[in-house]
């Protein structure tokens, strides 16, 4: 287990197990007496939300007692726990698994009476969670919060057995893949030329741009430069799209091929970027060239259009759905164990999840390279009908691995532009550090030299290592700067922006994602991040217009 896995199991230490689970008034004993009577009144085929939860709080307790928790069990929130639930005793691959068919799952259940009750069930949560004072991943308040879910009604209805996951996601291509009937798109009839202006395309057009074509092209330029064959192997290509769109400089190429693929199928099936990706994941299997694929995807029309904005942000980990649907119910932050989620950060949120998972996924590779292979566990997910697409689909995403493996212990590299003068260096696990030029490093001292005067005029002291320096100018000790505080002061800048001569959509786009997108700092971010800004910039202008 790694250092911050071990870190996280003892944060989590407190997630009660049955063993602890007793009778009596206080608030743990009758939220432990509530849970055993959902586990009494419901059964695996017969669940009701409250149920599920019930179920999914019980595998998490019998994995801890049977010391048998996979790493990725410490970042289980509740909406994950009532998933788990509802799958109990069936069990998934991993988290990737997990994450895709929890997200395809919570979809099929979007504008139903039970997507109702989810909706219920993640204010429920909310509401709690700021009642307790308790992070929604505390292993207390997984247990509290059973005690509250009978009595908000998510108890009263089942849920139809084709709408468990067993039966709904049979097939489903977030936990599948693309259909193996998947008929694909001849290529237009100038897809040759098209093909080798695709080629010709310079480096600074295809960062800037924001169709999967300018994108798939920055990836491949970034791949030539490690040294991979990128006009020979096909199955480079959807991992050059997404290590463009959406990793940092630090991420091991060992991950991005797993990691691509669990991205490719985690959109929903309604998103026009989905052709796209179906194309580029087959392509390996059916061996297409990269001529023949690249040709077939000029064939459709999401290939040269502005990628949309759901295939911008990683959601593929546990932890992540909740904020989210909190978010689109008007919540303005979820707290966790490890950090206060706000809109704005579920980007970035989602980002160090998948870093997170990077020494896992290594450890996994090592152990199924050196196991012999063996039958699928009758618990993972749903077979197809054809017996030998599990085989075909799993050879794909393992050659599209290797392909990149084989620059093992590399990272992804940076955009091939000139170095900018502030850029963020990337390490493996997330952290990360910033290099400035010499001049911006200049500005910057005499910056923080400013800081501090302010520092000193205001408390009479200089600051201490733990004291910021972005503080609360109304408080009367030095106190951070709050969010509130910084929107309101954005605020008041944007309204003001004109006289200065400043667009001040750019400034309501920062308070909107929460950073602010320059060409002196692009660099530090991600091709999902920039578009991110850029289109909230756009969006504001239009709307003065």
């Amino acid at each position: 287990m790694g250092k911050a896995s071990r870190k996280k199991q003892e944060r989590r230490s407190r997630r009660a197990a049955p063993g602890e689970i007793g009778t009596g008034g206080d608030p743990q004993n009758v939220s432990a007496d509530a849970l055993e009577a959902l586990l009494r009144s419901n059964a695996p085929d017969e669940l009701s939300l409250a149920g599920a939860y019930a179920f999914g709080y019980l595998a998490l307790a019998a994995a801890q007692l049977n010391e048998d928790v996979p790493d990725w069990f410490h970042s289980i929130d509740p909406l994950d726990t009532l998933f788990l639930g509802t799958a109990w005793p069936k069990a998934f691959v991993d988290e990737l698994q997990f994450a895709n068919a929890r997200d395809a799952w919570l979809r099929l259940l979007h504008g139903t009476v039970h997507g109702k009750g989810i909706e219920r069930f993640v204010r429920e949560t909310v509401a709690a969670s700021e009642e307790l004072e308790m992070p929604v991943d505390d292993g207390e308040f997984l247990l509290a919060l059973t005690g509250r879910l009978a009595s908000a009604g998510l108890d009263r209805r089942r849920l139809p057995r084709r709408l468990l996951p067993g039966a709904a996601l049979q097939g489903c291509r977030a936990v599948c893949g693309p259909s193996p009937d998947l008929r694909l798109p001849e290529p237009p009839e100038d897809a040759k030329e098209r093909v080798r202006q695709f080629w010709k395309e310079t480096a600074e057009s295809s960062w800037t741009g924001s169709t999967p074509r300018a994108i798939l092209r920055n990836g491949l330029r970034r791949f030539k430069e490690q040294g991979l064959p990128v006009k020979k192997e096909s199955a480079l290509l959807l991992g050059a799209l997404y290590a463009a769109l959406l990793t940092k400089p630090g991420e091991p190429l060992d991950d991005m091929g797993e990691h691509a693929w669990t991205w490719a199928m985690s959109l929903d099936e309604t998103s026009s970027l989905v052709p796209v990706l179906d194309i580029l994941a087959l392509a390996p299997e059916l061996g297409l060239s990269v001529t023949e694929t690249l040709g077939r995807l000029f064939a459709v029309p999401a290939f040269t259009q502005p990628i949309p904005s759901e295939a911008l942000i990683w959601t593929s980990s546990p932890g992540l759905a909740l904020p989210r649907l909190a978010f689109e119910l008007g919540v303005t932050e979820v707290s966790t164990v490890d950090r206060t989620i706000t809109p704005d950060l579920l980007d970035w949120v989602g980002m160090h999840a998948r870093m997170d998972l990077s020494t896992t996924v290594r450890r996994r590779d090592v152990d199924d390279e050196t196991s012999d292979d063996g039958p699928q566990d009758e618990d993972g997910p749903p077979a197809e009908s054809d017996g030998q697409w599990d085989e075909r689909r799993e050879a794909v995403r393992v050659a599209a691995l290797n392909k990149v493996r084989k620059k093992s212990g590399k990272t992804a590299a940076s955009p091939g532009r000139s170095r900018p003068p502030v850029e963020r260096i990337w390490n493996a696990d997330g952290s990360s550090v910033v290099r400035f030029d010499e001049h911006r490093w200049q500005k910057l001292a005499d910056g923080m030299e400013g800081l501090c005067r302010e520092f000193r005029e205001k408390f009479g002291r200089e600051p201490g290592p733990d004291d910021p320096l972005f503080f609360d100018p109304d408080a009367d000790e030095p106190m951070p700067l709050s969010r509130e505080h910084f929107d309101d002061m954005l605020r008041d800048v944007a309204d003001r922006a004109v006289e200065h001569g400043v667009d001040p959509a750019f400034l309501h786009a920062w308070r909107e994602v929460g950073y602010v997108v320059t060409e002196e700092n692009m660099s530090m971010f991600t091709a999902a991040e920039v578009l991110t800004f850029s289109r909230a910039v756009a969006r504001y202008r239009q709307g003065r217009e």
